[in-house]
């Protein structure tokens, strides 16, 4: 079959995109060329205020850098060493830029030295950017710093406008400590059962409100009080 005028011409246009792109890659790869090196540097987060520019800072990379001698293992590892940082990835685009994209921990509580408050994601996670102050309702925890602490803060936010902080008590259970000076023992089991009481006690004798040191709530006949 002859062959058209089309034909050669679209045979042609290949041969010479083939030859564009190969060349770029070559050069690309051998350090030269102008893709060779970082043109521009992405960084997207999920958190309407992160801080871009300390996560590029940890990632080591910046306009001008030699793509061949970038690692992105290398580069995604040291973004993912930030605390604050859950989830990462970076890839190099064909038109020289590097993307770094975060996923950032959604902080549900706070931990406290006694002096700052850190905030805690939901899975434990100690965000190292310390605070002076926190809002009121917001759980405060110290000492141990609890792996899960999503069902914790379900159960107590109920009561926390009176909670000082909460403490984890060997890993099994924990004490709220409230504002006025009381430590609440909870049980190991089923603690929502203990606030619930502790709940209704409130409404219908002000006992969060009383000159008590020790509320006992760990056996589930009686309450001790101190």
């Amino acid at each position: 079959m002859k062959k058209t005028i089309f034909f050669w011409l679209y045979f042609v246009v290949a041969i010479v995109l083939a030859t564009y792109f190969l060349t770029r890659f070559i050069t690309s790869e051998m350090g030269r060329g102008p893709i060779s090196s970082v043109h521009k540097v992405l960084i997207t987060s999920d958190a309407k205020h992160a801080d871009l520019e300390s996560i590029q800072m940890t990632a080591g990379i910046s306009n001008g850098l030699s793509l061949k001698a970038l690692d992105l293992n290398q580069i995604n590892n040291r973004v993912l060493n930030i605390a604050e940082i859950k989830d990462a990835s970076t890839r190099r685009l064909p038109n020289g830029n590097l993307i770094i994209k975060t996923k950032q921990h959604k902080a549900v509580a706070m931990w406290s030295d006694g002096v700052h408050f850190y905030p805690l994601s939901e899975d434990g996670t100690k965000i190292e950017t310390p605070l002076e102050t926190h809002d009121e309702h917001t759980i405060v925890f110290r000492g141990e710093i609890p792996k899960h602490i999503k069902d914790i803060i379900n159960d107590v936010s109920v009561l926390s406008p009176y909670i000082d902080y909460i403490t984890l008590i060997e890993s099994r259970r924990w004490d709220i400590h409230t504002k006025t000076g009381m430590v609440i023992y909870l049980p190991e089991e089923n603690p929502s059962v203990a606030i619930h009481k502790i709940t209704e006690l409130n409404k219908t004798h002000k006992i969060l409100s009383r000159e008590i040191s020790v509320l006992d709530m760990r056996d589930e006949k009686r309450i001790l009080v101190k």
